[in-house]
């Protein structure tokens, strides 16, 4: 009954549940699963207005994506998200074009603050804590707590940041 009650009332957990199986069907090349993806897509354009989650289907996402607050999140196509991600409100993760473009790579236990920006070719190491409103241009190492514009470390205690945003904190 959980997991109906998940897909019923849980915002988060509709969006990315939607997501994993439309960004399924689109492997699929047979009649049925071309089918099935319409309906999906349907299903998951109207969840992305409800929510104001824009993620497109095929971007590679790690599990247990969460999304606690919505609105105004943008997610590029192309960016890559690890495992056990939390991502508020207002964030985007896009992409710069030109021959210094390129899109995010985040890392795993990576937690992302209301407002915050990360944009083009960077890489977001694991355990890190993306504060509210910081704008991240460069690669930003593991176990790091970010803030400010641009982003700089300004602490190596990412990973004792990040736990309390985890399911699995039971403290």
């Amino acid at each position: 009954m959980g997991g109906v009650k998940n897909l019923l009332f849980n915002a988060s957990f509709r969006i990315t549940f939607w997501f994993r199986i439309g960004s399924y069907l689109i492997t699929k090349h047979h009649f049925i699963a071309k089918l099935c993806l319409i309906f999906v897509q349907l299903i998951h354009k109207h969840n992305q207005y409800l929510t104001g989650i824009q993620i497109g289907f095929g971007t590679k996402i790690g599990k247990a994506l969460m999304f606690p607050h919505y609105s105004c999140i943008v997610i590029n196509g192309a960016a890559i998200i690890g495992d056990n991600c939390t991502i508020y409100h207002g964030v985007t993760i896009g992409s710069v074009r030109g021959p210094k473009g390129g899109v995010p790579r985040i890392g795993n236990n990576v937690v992302i603050a209301s407002g915050a920006k990360v944009i083009g070719n960077v890489t977001v190491g694991n355990n890190v804590m993306i504060g509210s409103g910081s704008i991240v241009i460069t690669d930003i190492p593991d176990n790091s707590v970010v803030v400010g514009i641009p982003g700089k470390v300004i602490s190596k205690e990412g990973l004792e940041h990040t736990k309390y945003y985890s399911k699995n904190y039971d403290s």
